[in-house]
């Protein structure tokens, strides 16, 4: 699949699904405390689109947010507990989706890490913290 095509991804249980259609404003792994701690792993991997190439598809009553800094909220299935998307004040007019929920192939690959610095020391991935 070409960057740019239509994407598709679900929660754990699939009684969410969400798709975006268009090229994304991003693919990166973050490695901020924030991410981590919400997800229980070591850098999540988020795309970006803007609001309206996003959509949710099905079970758009399951989808609870969760504000977990003054300025960002996290979008999870109150089903299964997936979470799925993140959104900022700090990035207005933006939807990021975890890539681990993408359930169509695809062709989204992350292009850096951001919160490099935070990466976590105890992990055994390597990671040159410096680059």
């Amino acid at each position: 699949m070409p960057v740019g095509g239509e994407y598709d991804g679900a929660c754990m249980c699939g009684s969410i699904r969400f798709s975006f259609s268009g090229a994304p404003g991003f693919v990166a792994d973050c490695a901020c405390d924030s991410c981590r701690r919400a997800h229980g792993a070591t850098a999540v991997c988020w795309v970006g689109v803007k609001e309206h190439q996003f959509r949710i598809d099905h079970g758009a009553d399951l989808l609870h947010w969760y504000r977990s800094s003054a300025e960002s909220e996290r979008g999870f299935c109150s089903r299964c507990g997936t979470r799925i998307l993140f959104r900022s004040s700090k990035w207005p007019g933006e939807v990021h989706m975890a890539v681990a929920c993408m359930t169509s192939p695809h062709d989204l690959k992350s292009t850096g890490v951001a919160f490099r610095e935070e990466f976590p020391s105890w992990s055994a991935l390597a990671l040159d913290k410096s680059a």
